[in-house]
């Protein structure tokens, strides 16, 4: 039987700003890296087949 997850923690005071300043702030993903994810999700969509 599968394990329960426990439910995210709510972020309250500094720990809330300081993620979304995290978020603001991070490195976004180059024009390069957008299209090696891209290529590599279609290669992966191409290998899954379901069958219901």
């Amino acid at each position: 039987m599968a394990t329960p997850i426990a439910p995210t923690p709510e972020l309250h005071g500094q720990a809330a700003i300081d993620f979304f300043t995290y978020l603001e702030t991070r490195p976004k993903a180059t024009e390069e890296e957008k299209k090696r994810i891209k290529e590599n999700a279609e290669k992966l969509k191409k290998c899954l087949t379901f069958k219901f």
